[in-house]
């Protein structure tokens, strides 16, 4: 049996406090990576889930509950901040090696109980009542595009 080990690196983006970045796998502290020092938050992060109908897809992130932790996240729920998550495999000595997933989310929302608070996340571009940010689909972001409208069954 083989066993591999993941981590996440997230970066949580506010518009009045700028970034700020945590990992949830180096139980020492801090990790330094890519230029940038992530603080250790214990969290849980579960990927992206879509719709039956495919018209959205959501993630969660899962927290400790504490009335800090709660209040953190609804500053984020309430401010729209944004959320990149980037999942790593992790070798033996939890150095990063190999990129699985490069995620970016709003937040928009937030359940908790006596055990845990989840904050929702969902795609920037169909976060219901969240400004979608201004990009423009180009060749270079998403590939080939079609030029014409005309469609031909083989």
């Amino acid at each position: 049996m083989s066993v591999f080990v993941i981590g996440n690196f997230v970066t949580f983006t506010d518009t009045a406090d700028g970034k700020t970045r945590y990992q949830n796998f180096f139980s020492q502290g801090q990790k330094d990576f890519a230029g940038q020092t992530y603080q250790l938050l214990p969290f849980n992060y579960q990927g992206a889930q879509k719709t039956k109908s495919g018209d959205n897809i959501s993630s969660q992130l899962t927290l400790p509950a504490n009335p800090l932790t709660l209040n953190w996240v609804q500053d984020a729920v309430n401010n729209g901040w944004q959320v990149n998550v980037k999942t790593y495999q992790l070798t033996d000595t939890y150095d990063p090696y190999l990129l699985l997933g490069d995620e970016t989310w709003i937040t928009t929302g937030l359940t908790y109980n006596t055990q845990a608070v989840e904050m929702e996340l969902s795609s920037a571009i169909d976060a219901i009542g969240a400004q979608a940010p201004n990009l423009r689909i180009s060749r270079e972001a998403v590939g080939a595009l079609p030029t014409t409208g005309a469609i031909r069954s083989g």
